[in-house]
């Protein structure tokens, strides 16, 4: 649900034809993936503390990301996992970024003439 629900709302705004307010949404979407990369990264280690107060490490089948990669066959993959989670979300929000400001710039050049 944190990847997609900035998904859903960046997609709403832009099938709108709001494009600004969907490069605030994709932006979300880059935060997001950015903000979950340590706990894709900490499933096999369970160091990380969670929600409920305890770590992965404490109670069996309480860290999301390992049950889910563990689920996949993928838990021996959670640095890789984490790494692209958190270089691409920062590469996703820089883009937000970018067409952010060259939309403002268009606005602002349509409004001058």
């Amino acid at each position: 649900m944190q990847l997609l629900v900035p998904a859903v709302v960046a997609i709403s705004f832009y099938l709108r034809r709001d494009r600004y307010a969907a490069a605030v949404g994709i932006w979300w979407v880059g935060e997001s993936m950015a903000d979950v990369a340590p706990y894709a990264d900490d499933a096999r280690a369970g160091e990380l503390p969670l929600l409920g107060g305890v770590t992965g490490s404490e109670v069996e089948d309480y860290h999301d990301w390992e049950v889910m990669l563990g689920k996949l066959g993928l838990l021996s993959w959670d640095h890789s996992i984490g790494s692209f989670f958190f270089v691409t979300g920062g590469v996703i929000m820089t883009a937000a970024i970018i067409w952010g400001v060259l939309i403002s710039f268009r606005h602002t050049e349509a409004v001058a003439e």
